[in-house]
């Protein structure tokens, strides 16, 4: 999570869509940002429920949030091959030696083991149960959008440095078969759902409810 006083926005980084590149680009507008947040993936209900009147009193005004999707195929795609990457061989969070539809099938179980413990991003973004969701939300195939954003509301140019980027990999590994991608299309159906959405439109507006700040 970082707080851009000057830009009225809060910044909710969803996993695997180019957050560390962007923490790094916001670091010098990010001054207002509570240090106990550190670098944690904040999701919209927590930040709701924790943090949002919090800031409000420290801003002096409700800010709006924003954050980016990925389409879910490819946000899977970058998590099985971040977990591939040498440095976790022989740790419960590895890929490494398993097939793409079997790590898969291990995120659809009822029971996922770590490796394929990997949330969704409808959940964090705030479009699931209870929300509420995210005022700004942009997709990650279109991240010129974004910055343009960003540079009206804080008055900068922008380019994004690259940073923890997911190992490079044959395309048709990230495959599974018709089955088992029709039950991941009907399992997570609001996913896939939202971000047709997104990628249609180019960013999906939500306008927050007002917060009362505390005395």
């Amino acid at each position: 999570m970082l707080v851009l006083k000057k830009a009225g926005l809060v910044y909710l980084a969803n996993p695997k869509t180019a957050t560390q590149s962007l923490r790094a680009m916001l670091a010098p507008y990010a001054r207002a940002t509570p240090k106990e947040t550190g670098d944690k993936h904040i999701n919209a209900r927590i930040y709701e429920r924790k943090w949002a009147v919090r800031i409000t009193r420290k801003l002096g005004k409700r800010p709006e949030t924003f954050a980016v999707m990925r389409a879910p195929m490819d946000h899977l795609g970058s998590w099985f091959r971040y977990r591939q990457r040498d440095a976790l061989r022989g740790h419960e969070n590895s890929t490494y030696g398993l097939t793409f539809a079997e790590f898969v099938e291990a995120r659809l179980s009822d029971d996922p083991p770590p490796f394929a413990s990997i949330g969704r991003q409808d959940r964090f973004l705030g479009f699931l149960d209870d929300g509420p969701p995210v005022t700004y939300l942009f997709d990650y195939a279109d991240l010129g959008r974004l910055l343009h954003f960003l540079s009206d509301r804080l008055g900068a140019r922008f380019d994004m440095p690259h940073r923890n980027v997911s190992p490079k990999t044959d395309p048709d590994i990230l495959t599974l078969p018709d089955a088992l991608l029709a039950r991941l299309h009907k399992v997570h159906e609001a996913e896939f759902a939202l971000y047709d959405r997104l990628h249609k439109d180019g960013m999906i507006f939500t306008p927050m409810a007002p917060v009362e700040a505390e005395v």
